[in-house]
């Protein structure tokens, strides 16, 4: 009983880890099915802003280097460039909060939004680095930006939420803690 909450709760970011998981995994499977569109959904900066925007920043980061090995596994770039990206994106995030003093859904999203874009210009410079300028397709890249931004829009709160349920299942109210120690 109480040790397994103690538990969850210094290892919150095992569960916020597992929830990006299974939502990389949905998305990989939507992108499989809309690929011959052309179309492809990016939400890593959406899993960012939860991760460090929520956890505190040891925790955030706990929980983003399972999902950067994970999306390093996808892509033809250097091993640990997603790492790197996603670890630089979340203090920089952190810096921004700890500017803003309060959260707030708006916060959220631009984080995510923010992020997100930050992620698509670092992949495109990788994607140039890595395999040429030839096969980079600005009007793609920008059609997938911009679809990517809008879902992100529109689930962002929802994941948001859930994810928090998902935590007050363990006993973890986000909400109670202090700021400093999150």
């Amino acid at each position: 009983g109480r040790h397994g909450m103690k538990f969850a709760s210094r290892n919150r970011w095992i569960i916020v880890a597992i929830a990006h998981y299974i939502t990389i995994l949905f998305f990989t499977q939507l992108n499989f099915y809309i690929a011959p569109f052309g179309i492809s959904v990016l939400i890593t900066g959406m899993l960012l802003s939860f991760s460090s925007l929520t956890l505190n920043h040891l925790q955030g980061s706990f929980s983003l280097i399972p999902v950067a090995f994970l999306i390093d596994t996808k892509t033809p770039f250097p091993f640990g460039s997603s790492l790197l990206t996603l670890i630089g994106l979340h203090y920089i995030a952190v810096l921004v909060r700890y500017q803003l003093r309060r959260e707030s859904e708006a916060a959220s999203l631009a984080t995510a939004l923010a992020a997100n874009l930050a992620i698509y210009i670092v992949y495109t410079f990788l994607a140039a680095a890595n395999l040429g300028t030839e096969g980079i397709n600005a009007f793609q890249i920008a059609m997938n930006l911009l679809i990517s931004s809008l879902v992100i829009a529109l689930i962002n709160l929802h994941y948001q939420r859930a994810l928090i349920e998902i935590l007050g299942v363990f006993g973890i109210n986000i909400a109670q803690e202090p700021r400093q120690s999150r």
